[in-house]
């Protein structure tokens, strides 16, 4: 191949590749070029340019891996919000992953705050009293401080729980005799077992379900009026007037061994179980107004005389017989007892079947 036809090739791409994408001064070369008169001739030409269309567009045609990746304008970015349905299912579960993972975050930001605030508080309380080893638990969940317990832990001053919204709260068996600190708390549940403590006015705030007053000096339940309180312990206390219960939500209440004589203030509330062992209680006849009744225990008290029972629906029966002058026949009828005895507590439970007892 000499070089005139070499030439002749060259001019004949550059014409027809200026042709073909419009570059105008490829074409402009071009023609200076044939202006000098180097040029093929016509029938090598076409057979050059039919080969060069046949072979030539198929290689222009860019690749898809070849494409050069363009950032997207402000337009193309609001339109890709504009999704078909069926795409919109995925980029809602991608919210929401995100969502989910900042939820994840959040609350493990605020499980960490909470942690540093509950190390806190231990350390005050150990401030606060030299008996106390950080043996208590605080409880907190989603980021709020909800519950503690201490339960012998040597407890006097509760200055460091003030300003806490606890629902639970168990304190039994520490020295503690001053509550204040406690007052404005949306406790539900409190125990105060075994505490030094006397008065339950600074509770008059709270939403107490259940309170157990066990071994307590407690003498007065004023605080108490108002409250949806269901489930009372106060076995060996000093109680002596419960007209604070009257108008409560009470399903269940221990009195055992405390000083209490009038239960009047219980008539109409929606008892189910009621414990009067070794009371100073006389008098049955509040029972009739007890509508839903079912568990009596009333050994070892003053009563003599169960003919208030008449008619009940009690299922369990604790009783002292040998002290009973009226109404043993009464209770002989009574259509729905499933349970007898005369002992129901610590030092041990004799209870029995109707027709056992009265062999």
């Amino acid at each position: 191949m000499n070089i005139k036809l070499i030439i002749e090739w060259g001019i004949s791409v550059l014409l027809l590749n200026g042709i073909a994408i419009g570059n105008y001064p490829i074409l402009f070369c071009v023609v200076l070029i044939i202006k000098f008169r180097i040029f093929m001739t016509m029938y090598r030409f076409v057979i050059f340019a039919f080969v060069f269309l046949l072979f030539g567009c198929e290689m222009d045609q860019p690749s898809a891996s070849s494409k050069k990746e363009v950032p997207l304008s402000k337009t193309d970015i609001n339109s890709s919000f504009t999704t078909p349905s069926n795409a919109g299912s995925k980029i809602d579960n991608q919210d929401n992953i995100s969502k989910k993972i900042d939820s994840q975050n959040e609350n493990r930001a605020s499980s960490e705050a909470q942690f540093g605030e509950i190390e806190k508080i231990q350390a005050n309380l150990l401030k606060a009293n030299p008996d106390y080893r950080k043996q208590g638990n605080i409880h907190e969940k989603d980021g709020r401080i909800f519950a503690a317990e201490f339960p012998n832990c040597g407890l006097k001053d509760l200055s460091p729980l003030r300003g806490l919204e606890l629902n639970a709260l168990d304190l039994s068996g520490n020295p503690v005799r001053e509550i204040r600190h406690l007052r404005g708390m949306p406790l539900e549940r409190l125990f105060l077992e075994y505490t030094s403590v006397e008065s339950l006015t600074e509770l008059k705030d709270a939403n107490l379900i259940e309170l157990r007053l066990n071994g307590s000096p407690v003498r007065s339940l004023k605080g108490l009026e108002g409250q949806p309180i269901e489930n009372l312990y106060a076995v060996n206390t000093q109680i002596n007037d419960i007209t604070s219960l009257a108008k409560s939500n009470l399903r269940q209440l221990w009195l055992t061994e405390s000083p209490v004589s009038n239960l009047k203030p219980l008539e109409g509330l929606p008892l189910v179980s009621l414990t009067l062992h070794r009371t100073l209680v006389e008098d049955l006849s509040f029972v009739r107004k007890l509508p839903v009744i079912q568990r009596l225990h009333i050994g070892e008290t003053l009563i003599t005389d169960l003919t208030p029972l008449k008619g009940l629906n009690l299922t369990r029966l604790v009783f002292s017989p040998e002290r009973i002058k009226r109404g043993l026949d009464v209770v002989k009828r009574l259509s729905n007892l499933r349970e007898i005895g005369t002992k129901f507590d610590d030092t041990g439970r004799d209870l029995t079947g109707p027709e056992n007892f009265w062999k």
